[in-house]
């Protein structure tokens, strides 16, 4: 019988928890929404995976666990459409299969290397190479030294859920029980998780209710879990039929309600919201920072500007302190219609009421002074953000960037990028846009080419933004080698869609250039992929 582990300490930190406790849970609550042109690219670029705490890797693990990926991803180059059906636990490429055991050492493959490589592969937005990540995972966990943990298996139904080979999760999860592997309460979280994310509810539910059958007893944190899960993708009905069904079986508590009213708040029923917000204070169950923060920003974003200011000051009267989320939640709204005199308003009464400021209250000012091009103003903040010693992000940078970017001062971007590495604050793909946008205009195309080297360098996925800069730039100049290059990286490599409008650029340069079989080749590769169809 397999080893369950029940923990709720295991629950709540675990790598892969997604407990409403865990410092994950309220970063919804708290997250700026963006408030740029480039908004939806700043979506593109976080993480879409689970959030991963860093594994510590010795320098041989992680050269290893380097050269197992690059294989990964050649053998998916070489082969972009592998021909493979209802994948299993046995699945294999013999190819891959040879090519691993020559690259590994005398030392056994450890059970981090594994989940190193399998979170590599599925760290990339488009072109997970699954069929080629399965194949590796049970070549690893076929070896006879190695050492058998459920984290590596917990990685794999994780990449499973993502891609949509639930039977194989399943399945995965039925082979740690008959190796006799400790199957953690979180491996129902992951699948839980990954059935919302897919929109399947009721099977997130269903799989809940599966836990038994694994060993695994459903306790009230796993309730809260996926009630949380539920809401978080806007299954507010889902979640609250969910939460009736099983209330008196679990007491609800404070963290529950809160997902519930959060849910409902993200589904867009503001009526619902307020329903079981004031239900929840008729049970007697004192709604805290976190409740009332929701509710102020459902509020807003409705436009009840002034119902949003009645629940700030019932939370005040009740002596709940507001923190520097609900301030955040007050403040959104004016920093998006452009309301520079609201924000400050705001801001000031956050410091009149002594309350901390966080890195989204500094990027919505820093966002606010940049919206009116008021870069003096922008950078001020910065200075004040940094010497409170204050964590911010590249979303800090990226509004002062685009304004440096509107002046065309290069000296200006070339010094404010030096001290944001100076001040250890990692560039994300949006920072790197901007600049190499803004080297572009200014003819720098060395500088555009040593910005793209720098991305690779410190594995900063490229968007077709990116590639579209890097492409349109060298069509401008009329070096078709290197436009063409960089066309079959963003299509091969990275698996991303070009836009038709570089790819007929692209083709453009190849006719003037009369390479024809190259301008064949990457119509046969636009063919083939289904991105095109064929000329007549």
């Amino acid at each position: 019988m397999a080893l369950v582990k029940t923990s709720r300490a295991l629950f709540s930190v675990s790598r892969y928890s997604l407990s409403p406790l865990s410092r994950h849970s309220f970063k919804l609550y708290s997250s700026a929404s963006s408030s740029s042109s480039e908004a939806e690219e700043e979506e593109e670029v976080k993480d879409s995976g689970v959030g991963v705490v860093n594994l510590v890797l010795s320098p041989e693990e992680t050269l290893a666990a380097e050269k197992f990926h690059s294989l990964i991803k050649n053998h998916q180059r070489k082969n972009p459409n592998p021909d493979h059906h209802s994948p299993n636990p046995n699945f294999a490429i013999p190819g891959l299969s040879f090519d691993l055991s020559q690259a590994s050492s005398a030392d056994s493959v450890s059970p981090a290397i594994v989940r190193r490589v399998i979170e590599k592969c599925g760290g990339v937005r488009h072109g997970i190479p699954f069929p080629q990540t399965l194949a590796f995972f049970n070549w690893a966990t076929g070896l006879e030294e190695f050492k058998h943990s459920p984290e590596p298996y917990m990685e794999m139904i994780d990449l499973a859920g993502k891609v949509r080979e639930f039977d194989l999760a399943w399945q995965l999860i039925d082979l740690m029980k008959t190796r006799n592997l400790e199957i953690p309460v979180d491996t129902f979280s992951i699948l839980v998780r990954r059935y919302v994310r897919a929109g399947l509810a009721a099977e997130a539910v269903h799989a809940f209710n599966r836990m038994e059958d694994y060993g695994c007893k459903p306790d009230k944190i796993a309730f809260s879990v996926v009630i949380s899960i539920l809401c978080k993708k806007r299954r507010a009905m889902e979640a609250q039929s969910f939460f009736d069904s099983l209330k008196d079986r679990f007491e609800p508590d404070v963290v529950v309600y809160t997902s519930l009213i959060h849910g409902w708040c993200r589904a867009g029923n503001i009526s619902e919201a307020e329903r079981v917000f004031r239900e929840m204070k008729t049970a007697g169950i004192q709604p805290n920072v976190y409740t009332y923060s929701i509710v102020i920003d459902a509020l807003c974003r409705n436009g009840q500007i002034t119902r949003a200011h009645d629940v700030f000051a019932e939370m005040i009267d009740v002596g709940c302190d507001p923190n520097a989320i609900t301030f955040n939640n007050l403040m959104r709204v004016h920093v998006k219609a452009g309301r520079t005199e609201k924000v400050l308003q705001v801001y000031n009464q956050m410091k009149r009421l002594g309350c901390p400021a966080d890195t989204i209250t500094y990027n919505f000012l820093i966002d606010t002074h940049c919206r009116d091009d008021n870069l003096e103003e922008a950078v001020k903040v910065l200075n004040s953000a940094v010497k409170k010693k204050c964590n911010l992000n590249a979303s800090s940078y990226n509004p002062i960037f685009r304004c440096i970017s509107k002046l065309g001062d290069i000296n200006g971007a070339h010094r404010m990028f030096a001290r944001m590495k100076d001040l250890k604050c990692k560039p994300n793909t949006v920072t790197y846009n901007i600049l190499m946008r803004m080297f572009a205009v200014s003819k720098s195309t060395d500088m555009v080419l040593k910005l793209k080297k720098e991305m690779d360098g410190n594995e900063i996925e490229p968007n077709v933004n990116t590639y579209r800069i890097i492409i349109s730039t060298f069509c401008g100049i009329g070096h078709w080698n290197n436009a063409y290059r960089f066309f079959k990286e963003m299509m091969e490599e990275k698996c991303l869609r070009p836009s038709l409008p570089d790819y007929e650029m692209v083709l453009q340069q190849l006719r003037k250039a009369g390479q024809l079989k190259k301008h064949e080749e990457l119509v046969e590769k636009m063919v083939d992929r289904g991105f095109v169809a064929r000329p007549l």
